[in-house]
């Protein structure tokens, strides 16, 4: 088969994938593959090599540690949480006006990190993945045309001072979310490159003595019109493109297509690790996909199950989708977040959206686009309205399926500077929150039971 490389063109190529066109369904088209690689280098620290900036016509990746630290605010201050009166009680137990315990819940901002400039242009955070251990990614792309993009991919984590290591900037490509597993960092792209049948794309690239290299980079064509999420289950890669899009599976180390299946607007996709399943959010209506992990029948996947949840009807807008104790924690855009047990599809818990006339804000910019979760901590992206933290009655992975879940609503975190908000992900010690044009803040979590979290290492 014939490798191809990207030519970037400017505008012929912009003009070939204009945006808001929709593209038609393609049966598989996932076994083209386009190997790109460039730049040099390489100089020696102790006896290791470290990988020097490198680039090639459609990405640059800088590895320098002055660049780099330029980008990034160093800080210590308190991130106050303000009781919020306007939230009301659906489908939660709520406690009334809460003075929060100093010892059950401290939150310090420790980093800001402004946005990259991508051809004069300053690029929004998008999402944030968690890897195992003590890595993290952030992804970055345009408000409107042209379609550019970054990636941030730090480390340090567990030892209480997070590093951004490496970043990469797109010359051609929105970059909707990212993932990574310690060896790889896989980005869901939404491409220029007249090389590909359709604009979405899987593209991944190799970590080396923690930073990004081009060596083995890779993409892989996805159907639809963008990318939307990306996840590593094992020695997987499942992908999501919608509207007209689908769930994909890779193999980890050479993207060898396994299997896809038709979905409509496929938003994002988590894997149950505890169940072996694979969970795909989706959207207008509100739904989610359960397939069998590692299973692809005649190059499709094992449908499980599918289970409506309200919410998650505005369009072209992100829902994303964590499984914790078997359930799923659904941010569903208007309808806040919805938590449904895998077994049954009963929806055994939710907690609303802030009330935008409280805030004095118009609904269209206040919508729950993202949740994440870990102990009994839960907290929510809420778009203009900023980040809210609710705390569960035991740790979420602990308590049962299919009984209700009691949670209480703790309040808003406050920021001087706060932009709209499009993604968060928690995990252990810390919070990191993309916040568009604002880049992303990295919050420092310490509750009374940090020093009893080594049993959650690899959640």
């Amino acid at each position: 088969m014939k490798m191809l490389c990207a030519d970037l063109s400017g505008g012929a190529a912009a003009s070939i994938w204009a945006r808001g066109f929709r593209w038609a369904v393609l049966p598989l088209t996932i076994g083209l593959v386009t190997a790109c690689g460039g730049g040099s280098g390489v100089p020696q620290t102790a006896g290791v090599e470290i990988p020097g900036d490198m680039a090639n016509d459609r990405v640059s990746i800088t590895n320098n540690d002055f660049s780099l630290d330029t980008r990034v605010v160093y800080t210590d201050e308190d991130v106050p949480i303000d009781a919020d009166p306007g939230t009301t009680s659906v489908g939660f137990q709520r406690q009334g006006p809460i003075t929060l315990n100093a010892t059950s819940i401290e939150l310090r901002l420790v980093r800001e990190i402004d946005p990259p400039i991508v051809n004069g242009e300053v690029v929004q955070a998008t999402s944030i993945s968690m890897g195992r251990g003590d890595r993290a990614v952030v992804s970055y792309n345009m408000i409107g045309a042209p379609r550019l993009g970054a990636v941030d991919y730090f480390t340090r984590l567990v030892w209480k001072n997070p590093r951004l290591n490496s970043s990469v900037i797109f010359k051609d490509s929105d970059i909707s979310a990212v993932t990574t597993d310690g060896r790889w960092v896989y980005a869901a792209e939404a491409t220029n490159d007249p090389a590909f049948p359709f604009p979405s794309v899987l593209e991944r690239f190799r970590i080396k003595s923690n930073k990004l290299i081009l060596q083995d980079n890779l993409r892989v064509p996805l159907t639809s019109f963008a990318a939307t999420s990306a996840m590593i289950a094992d020695d997987e890669i499942y992908a999501t493109s919608g509207n007209t899009g689908e769930v994909f599976a890779f193999e980890e180390d050479d993207l060898t297509p396994l299997g896809q299946f038709p979905l409509h607007d496929a938003r994002w996709v988590a894997w149950d690790e505890e169940g072996d399943r694979i969970v795909v959010a989706q959207g207008t209506p509100g739904q989610i996909s359960v397939f069998a992990a590692s299973q692809f029948p005649g190059g499709s996947m094992n449908l499980l199950n599918t289970f409506p949840f309200p919410g998650a009807n505005v369009p072209e807008s992100k829902s994303t989708v964590e499984v914790v104790g078997g359930k799923a924690f659904i941010a569903a855009g208007p309808d806040g977040v919805q938590i449904v047990c895998l077994d049954d599809g009963q929806i055994v818990g939710s907690v609303p959206r802030p009330d935008p006339a409280s805030l004095g804000l118009d609904p269209s910019v206040v919508v729950t686009n993202a949740v994440t979760v870990d102990r009994d901590l839960m907290f929510i992206s809420n778009g203009e309205a900023g980040v809210y933290v609710a705390q569960g009655a035991e740790r979420f992975k602990n308590s049962p399926c299919s009984a209700p879940q009691n949670i209480t609503m703790l309040g808003k975190l406050r920021f001087d500077d706060l932009q709209s908000v499009n993604h968060v992900a928690f995990k252990r010690y810390y919070l990191f929150i993309a916040a568009g044009l604002g880049g992303v803040k990295v919050v420092r979590v310490i509750t009374d039971d940090e020093d009893d979290d080594d049993d959650d290492d690899d959640d």
